[in-house]
Formats: structure tokens, C-alpha cells, sequence
């Protein structure tokens, strides 16, 4: 949907599964909040919302922290137990490459890391995700080294 609430078709994104950690420890206490994944999405299409959309909706697996699509409940066992900010969406663009048109003969390439809130949520509470995804992170431009967060 758009920001009007009308739905949009041609709507699409490319997503890859890096890593899946199984939180099923004494924070989660039930199946709410029992697993987390790094996913890396690439729009081809800008539609409002779109990324957050299809995890939700299209993929069953709604981002860390969206009130608007996420899971009211998982959100809150990672802020209460979890250490998550209670304003915190955990999307982030990590980079982005812009194609040269005639403004921007070189193109555009920017990158900016993980900010550290959720870098220690991955670290503290879910190691071995970062064990498993670090090589393809750093293979994806999204890491400055494989090892960054080991």
C-alpha cells in the first residue's frame, strides 16, 4: 500500500537469508521473539514501506521493532529483555550505489555500519549470527572486515 492506504501491484524486492539465530533461551519464554535473521534487501521498485511490507506480509517475518508491521509483543520482549530502543527499527541501510546519470556522471556509492544499538543487540544476545553471516556481510560491502564483529 501507499501512503494513502491504496494497494500497489509491481511492487518487488530481492531478499537473501543470511543467518537465523534459535533465541529459545529464558528472555523468550515462548515462541514470541524466539528467533531473529539478518536478511539483506535490495528494492527494485520504491514503494512506501516496501521492504517492511514484504518481510511482514509476503514473508511471514516482520522487522525488529516496526510498530506498523511488526508484532507488538516479539517488540517488546526485545525491548524489555533484550536491551532494544524503544523507538528502534532494526532496518538499516548499510549502502547504497546509485547508478551515473547526467548530474552524477561517476555515480553515487555511499556506506554507513551498523549503528552500535544494534550491533551489541547481534553481539550480546546473538553471537553466532554474526559468526555465520560476518563473510557474506563483508562480501556484500555492508562490513569494513569479515572478522568486524567476532
Amino acid at each position: 500500500k501507499d501512503e494513502n492506504g491504496k494497494t500497489i501491484d509491481g511492487s518487488f524486492t530481492d531478499l537473501r537469508f543470511v543467518a537465523t539465530a534459535d533465541l529459545s533461551d529464558d528472555a523468550a519464554q515462548d515462541a514470541a521473539g524466539a528467533s531473529a535473521c539478518i536478511v539483506l534487501a535490495r528494492p527494485k521498485t520504491g514503494r512506501w514501506h516496501q521492504v517492511r511490507q514484504h518481510l511482514a506480509y509476503a514473508v511471514g517475518h516482520p522487522i525488529l521493532g516496526d510498530s506498523t508491521h511488526g508484532l507488538s509483543r516479539t517488540n517488546r520482549i526485545w525491548r524489555e529483555r533484550r536491551g532494544m530502543l524503544k523507538e528502534r527499527v532494526c532496518l538499516h541501510l548499510t549502502r547504497i550505489v546509485l547508478p551515473a546519470t547526467k548530474f552524477t556522471p561517476r555515480g553515487i556509492e555511499a556506506s554507513c555500519p551498523l549503528p552500535n544499538d544494534m550491533m551489541n543487540m547481534i553481539v550480546n544476545h546473538m553471537p553466532a549470527l554474526m559468526e555465520d553471516s560476518g563473510a557474506i556481510l563483508f562480501e556484500e560491502g555492508c562490513l569494513a572486515h569479515p572478522d568486524a564483529c567476532i
